[in-house]
């Protein structure tokens, strides 16, 4: 499992993510204090993560690549 804060400034961003990791096959959540959303869903991440630190937790060790493509919205 591996953890990282994203912060999203506007919903074309959100948008950009959730397209991101749906080209995966990992598993990943969004949380936000005790929220927690599916990082796929696009209207799940938009309703938590606007204007917001969160945090990204993939449920996996062998995803380099992903985290390399959503660094750009790294907090």
């Amino acid at each position: 499992m591996q953890k990282i804060e994203l912060k999203f400034d506007q919903p074309e961003e959100i948008i950009d993510f959730v397209r991101i990791m749906n080209r995966y096959e990992c598993d990943a959540d969004v949380k936000y204090g005790s929220m927690v959303v599916d990082a796929k869903s696009i209207v799940g991440v938009l309703s938590l993560a606007r204007s917001k630190t969160v945090e990204v937790i993939l449920h996996t060790d062998e995803c380099q690549n992903l985290l390399d493509e959503i660094a750009q919205f790294a907090a």
